[in-house]
């Protein structure tokens, strides 16, 4: 479980973001895909995130604009994605800021692994980094100070939770520690198999159903647990 750590074990815990920490996955989705239609001109349903190779921002628009345009994007446009991208999460977060408000125990969660000597957390998110940063000042757990390693530092999502790991071990000196990752999409759960890494799922509804039938041993609401 989330609160019961072993004294004398090292523990790693690598974060997603959006929907984990915060319920921000929607609306994260929303304006991605609206900043991608407005510089490509396309106007479609919102793609189903399964169908993607890489759920990484920079992983989906790549795959999209080849699908669509025939052509990878270049990078003035994936500059101006990522711009208007992150003006509309501005927008949203002042029409609605709960869509930023960490979930329940987060916070408390998160101080006791500061507090803990031998347990550590870092951010994998395959969101762009820029985004990510302003979801956690909107939120407030920038004050925790997490590692953050994002879609900008690699398209794979084990990429990018294996660079988040090498972060921890390079700033604690963190060796032979047990690595979980903590996420709320079937993408999640999968690439954390493919490292053999340990999974807690957070998520409600058909999300967690979804997330026990492809394999997921724990799956919990939100960070207050005991």
């Amino acid at each position: 479980m989330l609160w019961q750590w072993a004294n004398n074990a090292t523990q790693v815990f690598i974060l997603d973001l959006d929907g984990t920490l915060m319920p921000s996955a929607e609306i994260d989705n929303q304006c991605f895909w609206q900043a991608v239609f407005e510089r490509f001109g396309q106007q479609d349903d919102l793609p189903d995130l399964h169908g993607f190779q890489h759920v990484t921002d920079t992983g989906i628009l790549q795959e999209w604009c080849t699908d669509k345009l025939g052509r990878c994007a270049s990078p003035q446009e994936i500059d101006w994605v990522k711009q208007r991208f992150l003006q509309l999460l501005q927008t949203a977060a002042k029409r609605n800021p709960s869509h930023f408000m960490p979930l329940a125990g987060v916070e408390a969660w998160l101080q006791a692994v500061a507090d803990h000597p031998k347990t550590f957390a870092a951010i994998a998110t395959g969101g762009w980094g820029h985004s990510a940063r302003l979801k956690l000042q909107l939120s407030g757990l920038d004050r925790f100070g997490l590692p953050l390693t994002s879609s900008d530092n690699a398209i794979a999502r084990t990429e990018i939770m294996k660079i988040a790991a090498r972060k921890l071990q390079a700033l604690h000196g963190v060796k032979n520690s047990t690595i979980s990752y903590i996420g709320d999409g079937t993408w999640d759960l999968l690439a954390s198999q493919q490292l053999q890494w340990g999974f807690i799922g957070i998520a409600t509804g058909d999300q967690a159903k979804q997330l026990s039938e492809s394999g997921a041993k724990l799956v919990l609401t939100d960070f207050s647990h005991p």
